[in-house]
């Protein structure tokens, strides 16, 4: 008997995630993705001013840094949080935002990143291998390998934490290389040309917001700047999963590090290539004979934004299952009773549910009723246009996701704030909580606040330029379109958040 218990507990321990482990999966999480997607726009919002750039980053970092430090006071009321950042607003905050941060959870957020993640992970190989016949898939195509990628990780990290551990270090150690890359480019670009090539903004009669005063584009990029740290907190809700759960915000935070140093290092060495962005530097490479070498980092890097979905696999199974659990979710009290404790498949197969219906929604929506609103048919030549309508619905349903949740992180850390004088809930009290919380909430709220103004002066001036016939050709039309459907899209978030419902009628 003692044999056989030492058996079973060696065999738990195997399937669970080692500190290590947990750092990759942060690291994982959110590395390799959202640099290359968003650094460019950084640079275009400071007008290619790059000591401004990089005061945008520092102000972001910081923050991320000191939201870092609340990790341990958020994370130490409990050992077994499968619901991660939702948690921590149920354990500090009335049940009100509980119920308003877990519907955002549960049907906007989770089933949208794995919905916009695999699309961004095709446009990227389409704009690594333009005219071949990959580039010109028609959008049914497009839309089924975006299918079978979120498939593959929700029914498999979904399933199993080592199946999580095992994808995600191996898609980690394959997307170093153009992480490494992308240090060092920006350094050998600038020594064969013997200088630093400055960005040169594109002068127009029809500026947006960003585009009004580059001192005004660090704030604007500040929010770009947290949407590649975007899927750290995934961690979060698999304390569970780990060997050592109380460990969990350390974890998090040697991550955020990790990810904080690699990330500005990339950028900078972007920046003084004066593109932004890999694909900027195509001419380059072109002239060097070596273009191959561009196409195979862009190829890893759409091979990376797979450890993001890996990532949140595992996390929406145990979130799911938490819910479905508690009778939280629709339809759970009728699954409820086929949850077992050593499988995942119901609350792998609710995830798989909740994101199919988004993902068919949205795709049919964004390729045959929407525009193309970014204009992808210039970015990507011979693009199906259908295709191009999409990828720009893609964009569109991804604005306000990273922003929400970021939001969502702040009213957890207001919570834990008021916690210290209730004494409600039993924290580690970490020094450097409340300097650090207050650091965080005045950034992040402050970056929140310059997106909506962003949003609705764009708008006004989309309007105006609009009636007084200042576009060409069909731009009028795509940036109105955009504009209006921004604003629309977060109406939408905000009503589903927001409006009371009853899950207890579905079961």
């Amino acid at each position: 008997m003692l044999s056989s218990k030492k058996h079973k507990t060696i065999v738990s321990k195997k399937n669970k995630l080692s500190f290590i482990s947990a750092i990759l999966i942060v690291i994982g999480s959110s590395i390799g993705a959202g640099i290359f997607l968003k650094n460019d726009e950084i640079l275009k919002n400071t007008q290619g001013m790059i000591y401004l750039a990089i005061i945008a980053w520092a102000i972001a970092i910081f923050a991320i840094i000191c939201l870092g430090l609340c990790l341990t006071e958020l994370c130490s009321t409990s050992t077994k949080n499968k619901l991660g950042i939702i948690g921590w607003i149920k354990t500090f905050c009335n049940n009100y935002l509980y119920q308003i941060g877990k519907k955002f959870m549960a049907y906007i957020y989770l089933p949208i990143n794995f919905f916009v993640m695999p699309y961004y992970s095709v446009c990227t190989i389409q704009q690594a291998f333009p005219n071949t016949g990959f580039a010109k898939l028609e959008w049914y195509y497009v839309a089924l390998i975006a299918l079978l990628i979120s498939s593959w990780f929700i029914f498999t990290s979904g399933m199993s934490a080592r199946a999580t551990n095992i994808q995600n270090k191996t898609i980690t150690c394959v997307k170093f290389f153009p992480l490494f890359f992308a240090i060092l480019i920006g350094y050998i670009y600038v020594g064969d040309t013997h200088h630093i090539n400055e960005y040169t903004p594109v002068k127009t009669n029809v500026p947006l917001f960003n585009e009004l005063n580059p001192v005004l584009g660090i704030f604007i990029s500040i929010p770009s700047i947290f949407f590649v740290f975007d899927g750290f907190y995934s961690t979060a809700g698999l304390q569970t999963e780990m060997n050592e759960p109380k460990k969990s915000a350390k974890a998090m935070l040697i991550g955020l590090l990790t990810v904080s140093c690699i990330d500005i290092l990339i950028s900078i060495s972007l920046m003084i290539s004066g593109k932004g962005s890999l694909e900027g530097l195509q001419e380059w490479f072109e002239e060097k004979n070596c273009y191959w070498l561009l196409q195979t980092m862009q190829f890893i890097v759409a091979i990376g934004i797979w450890g993001i979905i890996n990532g949140f696999a595992l996390y929406s199974t145990n979130y799911y299952e938490e819910l479905i659990d508690k009778n939280e979710v629709i339809f759970s009290n009728k699954i409820r009773d086929k949850m077992t404790s050593n499988s995942h498949f119901v609350g792998c197969s609710y995830s798989y549910c909740i994101f199919f219906v988004m993902f068919l929604l949205c795709t049919l929506v964004g390729s045959l009723a929407y525009i193309d609103t970014n204009q992808y048919a210039d970015l990507l030549a011979g693009l199906d246009l259908h295709v191009c309508s999409l990828y720009s619905f893609v964009d569109l349903m991804a604005n306000w996701t990273s922003a929400l949740v970021f939001g969502c992180i702040v009213i957890s850390i207001i919570g834990a704030l008021r916690n210290r004088k209730t004494k409600k809930n039993k924290t580690a009290n970490d020094k450097n909580f409340v300097w650090a919380a207050y650091v965080t909430i005045v950034i992040v709220c402050f970056s929140l606040l310059m997106i909506l103004i962003e949003t609705f002066v764009n708008l006004a001036l989309v309007c105006s330029y609009y009636l007084k016939g200042m576009y060409e050709g069909d731009t009028g039309i795509q940036n109105l379109v955009s504009a209006i459907m921004t604003i629309v899209i977060l109406i939408l978030f905000l009503t589903i958040m927001f409006v009371p419902c009853s899950h207890k009628k579905y079961n």
